[in-house]
């Protein structure tokens, strides 16, 4: 499972901020009665933010854990 996350991680973070962006303009719109124009642009660009946020921030974090492992693997092999 850790590997299919891995691989698909951009996949992964679009869609979290895609969620993140409706339930912010679902928020705006129908609890605080905005209008759905500024509404939308406001949870486009938090989803934005959100969805560029998790694809560097943990992505890299991702990266990191998934080059130590294979750094990790090598190094057992050599000694072998």
């Amino acid at each position: 499972m850790n590997k299919l996350v891995v691989k698909n991680w951009a996949e992964i973070s679009q869609g979290l901020g895609v969620g993140i962006g409706f339930i912010n303009f679902y928020v705006l719109y129908y609890s605080w009665h905005i209008s759905w124009g500024i509404s939308f642009a406001i949870a486009f660009g938090l989803g934005y933010l959100a969805s560029a946020f998790l694809e560097n921030y943990v992505g890299d974090k991702l990266e990191n854990t998934e080059a130590k492992e294979l750094s990790d693997a090598v190094e057992e092999f050599e000694e072998k």
